[in-house]
């Protein structure tokens, strides 16, 4: 049984990716007098409002205090949302979870299993309630949207469809819907006068545009044809599935094209003469290698968010509701945390006056040399004493705080960086944001921007958000990927935090396999295949639990 997605993030439920997980543990507690436990493993998944959601339930090992469950559990992963799951081990009694003994339960992100550098370890927590540990592997089982297959085909003994001479064969792919309809994707050359033909190499096809996420689907159609002058006999067809494709690759099976309902319907076999995917990393294939993420925030300290000390202002600090600079930080902050190990913040802020009386576009919000601060709380404390400290001014000015982020992450290795700008209001620096965003196009680093207050024209940050136009720079170089995202808050001013979440940090698995893929980075992806690679003994996904 598929993990629902929790928290409302129905934006990204397109973008969801399949896990596998496996768990083993070590040193149960004991709870049998002439033998040891019998234990098995329940997983739940909890919803934003303490509820709890079953996923599965797995084998019973006998006599075991360090079980390794075969059973596995699909659940879908969402970067962009925060996914807690726990697990419940019992003693087998034959009385079910209600009476059997408890040997504890652990709970754990999801986040950390699928960043765990622990290889063939897998993640490990310790169980509470009870002795021991457990660990959990994840392994990806739906296959990236970017992965490719280059195939040519090639008949064989192919029937002699035409009085004189041999037939001139030839073919086309066609994708068969759902509903039934289908539709043309490749139309091959002619051989003239053969049996045995050899057509040339089809185009280069997207895996997830010839199957959905089906691959055992049988949704590819392959129509074969005798060139005539007049009219084109058909010589037969086949419908066949993308794992059937692996097969004949692989030199397997091959196809037999035929007309049903004829009584001599054999029109000779098909065969692969060049077969090929091309596989791209996955944004799980670089976490898992060991890539961290690092969230960077920077506040719009300008006049137009209104006197702070007054209940109009965007800085207000209302002691009942916080201010939206506040919710933007801890809904987007809250997520990325779970992907930091040193859960260090480089926090700035922008368009201030500063004690000393200059108007700065880029300053430390600790006021301090080094602008990393711990964790989200440290943000919102140095935000808090800053709005104290400085006087808004202006203008909005993003291109020094662009050049800043690209700056740092370029000097932190293995270091992915999400940039958060909070703004009440358009740039006035709009030529040099263009310029600064294009010149970090291959530094590992995306901006989400989200915009503040409800009377704002944000005309201009949805030009950067570039979805339609690609950006240029003042010379003409047009951005090499889209790293910009752009959410209005008063989109989400009544929706829960991680819906505003979700939306904000939507783009950032594909950005970061953009710019991998841009910068030819493959640092972690031989950690990365260790850690997927297959368990042994491994059984199909369980039933959900009774």
């Amino acid at each position: 049984m598929a993990a629902a997605p929790v928290g409302g993030a129905a934006a990204a439920a397109d973008e969801k990716v399949r896990l596998q997980l496996f768990f083993r543990a070590e040193g149960l507690m004991d709870k049998d007098t002439t033998s040891k436990s019998d234990p098995y493993l329940l997983l739940t998944q909890r919803t934003d409002r303490g509820g709890t959601i079953p996923i599965g339930k797995t084998e019973i090992i006998k006599n075991d205090l360090n079980p390794k469950w075969k059973v596995g559990f699909a659940v879908d992963f969402f970067f962009e949302m925060k996914q807690e799951f726990m697990v419940s081990i019992y003693d087998d009694d034959g009385k079910g979870p209600a009476g059997d003994d408890a040997l504890g339960q652990a709970v754990f992100q999801l986040a950390h299993v699928v960043g765990s550098q622990g290889a063939r370890g897998g993640f490990k927590t310790k169980i509470a309630g009870g002795d021991g540990f457990i660990f959990i592997v994840s392994q990806e089982v739906s296959q990236s949207k970017r992965d490719t297959v280059v195939m040519q085909f090639a008949g064989r003994e192919l029937r002699k469809m035409d009085t004189f001479g041999q037939s001139d064969p030839y073919f086309r792919l066609l994708r068969v819907n759902p509903n039934g309809t289908s539709s043309q994707i490749y139309l091959s050359k002619v051989i003239p006068k053969t049996l045995e033909p050899v057509w040339d190499v089809c185009p280069t096809f997207k895996i997830s545009e010839l199957t959905g996420t089906d691959r055992n689907a049988k949704t590819l159609r392959f129509e074969m044809f005798d060139k005539d002058m007049f009219k084109d006999d058909s010589m037969g067809w086949f419908d066949f599935s993308f794992n059937d494709l692996l097969e004949v690759g692989a030199g397997r099976k091959t196809f037999e094209p035929r007309k049903p309902h004829k009584p001599d319907n054999r029109y000779g076999t098909i065969f692969l003469k060049q077969f090929r995917v091309n596989t791209v990393p996955t944004f799980l294939d670089y976490l898992r290698g060991g890539m961290q993420m690092n969230l960077m925030v920077s506040i719009d300290f300008t006049g137009s968010n209104g006197d702070p000390a007054q209940p109009t202002s965007l800085h207000y600090m209302n002691p009942v509701q916080p201010n939206q600079y506040v919710r933007a930080i801890m809904s987007v902050g809250d997520i990325l945390m779970e992907y930091d190990t040193d859960k260090q913040v480089p926090a700035f802020g922008f368009g201030a006056r500063l004690p000393d009386g200059n108007v700065n576009m880029c300053f430390h919000l600790n006021f301090e040399q080094n602008p990393y601060v711990p964790g989200v709380q440290g943000v919102l404390d140095c935000y808090g004493r800053a709005l104290a400290s400085v006087r808004l001014s202006g203008p909005t000015n993003f291109a020094p705080t662009i050049a800043t982020a690209n700056r740092l992450s370029r000097s932190s290795p293995g270091v992915y960086t999400v940039l958060l700008i909070l703004t009440d209001g358009d740039i006035t620096d709009m030529g040099d944001t263009v310029n600064a965003i294009c010149g970090c196009d291959d530094a590992p680093l995306s901006i989400v921007i989200v915009g503040v207050g409800n009377g704002c024209d944000f005309a201009l940050m949805d030009q950067l958000d570039a979805d339609k136009v690609p950006l240029q720079n003042s010379q003409g170089r047009t951005c090499r990927r889209d790293l910009v995202q752009f959410v209005p808050f008063r989109n989400f001013g009544n929706a829960p935090p991680a819906a505003l979440a979700a939306e904000v940090l939507r783009e950032i698995p594909d950005q970061v396999v953009d710019w991998a893929i841009l910068t030819k980075y493959t640092a972690p992806l031989q950690q990365a295949a260790a850690s997927m690679a297959p368990v042994a003994g491994t059984a199909p996904v369980c039933a959900p639990a009774a």
